[in-house]
C-alpha cells in the first residue's frame, strides 16, 4: 500500500486490471451488471494499491453522499436521556453498517431550524435523505421537508402522513391485546392512561384500549380514561386522577407514564397487582427503574430503525406504512406471573 494511494485515478485502476474506467466505476458502485470475474479481478487490484475513491467525486457522479440524516425533534436532555431513542438510534446504526453509509443526528428543537435551516440543508444535497420521527414538534418539519420532495422515511405516525414513506409498529393491536389480557385475568373496571391527543401513538393505543375492552365484552366507561404529558410526572398525575374512579386494572400508554403511575399507586398505598394490575407500552431497556417488573408491550425499536434504512435506500418504494408487531411480555404488575411473552 501506497502514500498516494489516493492520487489513482479511475483510468489508471482499469489499466492494472485490464478494463475500462467505466467498469471501474460501475464495481465501485455496485452496479449489478458487471460479470463476476470483472468485479473479482477489479477488486484484486483496489485491494492491492489501497485505492480509495474520491467520496466528493463519487457523490458528484452518483448523486449520492453516503450520508443520511438523522432528524429529531427534541432537546438535548430528551435525545440522551429517553431509551427509545437509543434504541431506535441503534438500529439505524446496523442499518447503515449493512449498507455501507453512514448517519448524522440532526436534534432539531428551535422553530426556524424546523422549516428553515434544515429543509435547505437537505434540499442542497448534503444529505441523501432523512429519517424523521414523528410527534406535534415535527409536524411542521415533516410538511417543508415533503414540500421539497426529498427523500424521506418517518418513523411513527404525524399528524398528516399522506404520501408519505412510514415505519411504525402496531400501536393499536398492542394495546387491545393489552387490555384483552387484563380482562383475561378477570379485572372488571379496566382503566387507560396515555398521552395528550397530540400525540398520534397515544390516539392509536387509546383506540386499541377500546379494541380490547369491546373483544372482552365489557363496556367503554370514559370516566376511567385519563390523558396527560408522556412523562413519568404526566403518569404520576393521571393515576391520581384516575384513583377516585377505583380501578382494578390500568393499561398505561407508555412504560414512562408507567412508571409514574406505579409510584402514585405506592404513594396512596394501592397494591400492585393485587388491587391494581398495570400493564405498559414500549419494553424498551432501561426504560422502567421499577422494582416490580413491568408487564407492557414491546415494540422492536432497533427494527424499525433497521427498517427505515432500508426503506431510504430503495429507489423503488412508494409511499407505504411498515407496521411492524408487538409482543406483549408478562412481568409483575399483573399479577399473572412474570417471564412470558405472548
Amino acid at each position: 500500500m501506497t502514500d498516494d494511494r489516493e492520487d489513482l485515478t479511475l483510468e489508471q485502476i482499469g489499466r492494472l486490471a485490464g478494463v475500462s474506467r467505466s467498469t471501474v466505476s460501475r464495481v465501485l458502485n455496485d452496479h449489478r451488471h458487471v460479470r463476476p470475474e470483472v468485479r473479482a479481478r477489479v477488486e484484486a487490484v483496489i485491494e492491492k494499491t489501497g485505492y480509495l475513491p474520491n467520496q466528493a467525486a463519487r457523490a458528484l457522479v452518483s448523486n449520492r453522499t453516503g450520508l443520511i440524516g438523522l432528524v429529531m425533534p427534541t432537546d438535548a436532555d430528551e435525545l440522551f436521556g429517553d431509551p427509545y431513542y437509543s434504541a431506535l438510534v441503534h438500529g439505524i446504526h446496523e442499518g447503515c453498517a449493512d449498507s455501507g453509509s453512514v448517519f448524522a443526528i440532526f436534534p432539531v428543537d428551535a422553530p426556524r431550524d424546523q422549516t428553515v435551516v434544515l429543509p435547505t440543508l437537505v434540499a442542497q444535497g448534503f444529505v441523501d435523505g432523512v429519517i424523521v420521527t414523528a410527534g406535534p414538534r415535527s409536524d411542521r418539519l415533516i410538511g417543508a421537508l415533503r414540500d421539497r420532495r426529498k427523500r424521506m422515511v418517518v418513523v411513527g405516525h404525524p399528524a398528516d402522513d399522506d404520501g408519505l414513506v412510514r415505519v411504525d409498529v402496531e400501536n393499536r393491536a398492542g394495546s387491545a391485546a393489552a387490555v384483552e389480557h387484563l380482562v383475561g385475568l378477570g379485572r372488571r373496571r379496566v382503566g387507560f392512561i396515555g398521552p395528550t391527543t397530540d400525540f398520534v401513538f397515544g390516539a392509536e393505543r387509546l383506540a386499541g384500549y377500546r379494541d380490547g375492552l369491546a373483544s372482552g365484552g365489557r363496556r367503554v366507561d370514559d370516566r376511567l380514561v385519563r390523558l396527560d404529558e408522556p412523562t413519568a410526572e404526566g403518569g404520576f398525575r393521571a393515576a391520581e386522577a384516575l384513583l377516585p374512579r377505583h380501578p382494578d386494572g390500568v393499561h398505561v400508554a407508555t412504560d414512562t407514564m408507567a412508571e409514574g403511575a406505579l409510584r402514585a399507586f405506592a404513594h396512596h398505598d394501592v397494591r400492585v397487582p393485587e388491587e391494581v394490575a398495570v400493564v405498559g407500552f414500549d419494553g424498551l431497556p432501561g426504560g422502567s427503574p421499577s422494582q416490580q417488573p413491568l408487564t407492557t408491550v414491546v415494540q422492536p425499536v432497533a427494527e424499525v430503525g433497521r427498517t427505515a434504512v432500508r426503506l431510504l435506500g430503495d429507489d423503488h418504494v412508494d409511499a407505504r406504512v411498515v407496521a411492524l408487531p408487538t409482543t406483549l411480555r408478562i412481568g409483575a404488575t399483573c399479577g399473572s406471573g412474570a417471564g412470558r411473552s405472548t
